[in-house]
């Protein structure tokens, strides 16, 4: 059966998608790698957050925020004395994220019980909410994240284009079908990033809110001929997003894959792969009186 068929397959999927990034060195790492091979015009969080009047901000919601990526673009856009709350469900980002606050001259709070606890959280109490490369995760708790905010709140949510990351994916899955490996059609991340991305985030979120904006962001990831241990690195860190969980060695088809990549490399003298993310910039908070 397609996890997607299967709500329970799902949950277990995105649980261990999501455990992934408990380890906070290797994310790290792992982020710097992006970085430093990353081709795009322009930093996505500031293409995101310059869209909005922030000056009079003072409470912020960071969903899903990890070591504070999309904070930290709040640097010099918000009130001096604004303050933010990470939401995680790794609590072993908290140090992380609480420097990345004070760095970027923001109070910070943080929440490492999971999203499921912003049912206790005041409503309408909330200037701004923050998602990067998050909503996916939990895109039933859009109508929660609505209710948190002020009637002139906004959320500003970071996301994948689909298809993504299409020249890595076709060349992974060409050889596990020609190892004889099955996936059900999609790779785990495919699956997962297709509970909110471009196709379906206007979709999910205008229910919820008056004013939507959709932008795209280009990019690229280039590795050239000699670089493939850092993409090695992002392999064996993203495994899971990468690799079905069949009944294999995953270690050893990381081995086949990276093989494969370095012969691409050195006959074409680098491997590229197409990134592009998409933001949505949501206003006017359609909110409900529940319980």
């Amino acid at each position: 059966m397609h996890p997607a068929s299967n709500p329970q397959r799902r949950e277990e999927v995105q649980t261990g998608l999501a455990e992934v990034y408990g380890d906070i060195s290797s994310q790290l790492e792992v982020a710097r790698i992006i970085t430093s091979h990353l081709n795009k015009k322009g930093d996505i969080r500031q293409i995101a957050l310059r869209t909005l009047e922030l000056s009079g901000v003072t409470s912020v919601l960071d969903l899903g925020c990890g070591s504070g990526f999309f904070t930290e673009g709040l640097n010099g856009l918000v009130h001096p004395r604004a303050s933010v709350t990470g939401i995680d469900v790794h609590p072993s980002y908290k140090d992380h994220f609480l420097k990345t606050c004070g760095n970027s001259g923001l109070q910070g709070e943080f929440d490492g019980k999971g999203i499921d606890t912003i049912k206790a959280y005041i409503k309408r109490s909330y200037d701004l909410a923050l998602s990067s490369y998050s909503l996916y995760f939990f895109p039933e708790y859009i109508p929660e994240i609505a209710n948190l905010l002020k009637p002139e709140g906004h959320l500003v949510a970071i996301t994948h284009a689909v298809p993504h990351m299409i020249e890595l994916t076709t060349f992974i899955k060409n050889i596990l079908m020609q190892e004889g490996i099955h996936y059900h059609h999609e790779l785990p991340y495919e699956s997962l990033i297709r509970n909110f991305s471009d196709e379906n985030g206007m979709e999910l979120l205008a229910p919820w809110f008056r004013e939507l904006k959709k932008f795209r962001c280009k990019s690229t990831l280039e590795f050239n001929d000699g670089e493939i241990e850092s993409l090695l690195k992002y392999l064996k860190y993203k495994e899971a997003f990468f690799l079905p969980d069949n009944d294999y060695n995953r270690a050893d088809m990381i081995a086949v894959i990276a093989g494969r990549i370095q012969q691409e490399m050195k006959q074409h003298g680098r491997f590229s792969i197409t990134k592009d993310d998409f933001i949505f910039v949501c206003s006017g908070p359609v909110q409900k009186n529940w319980d």
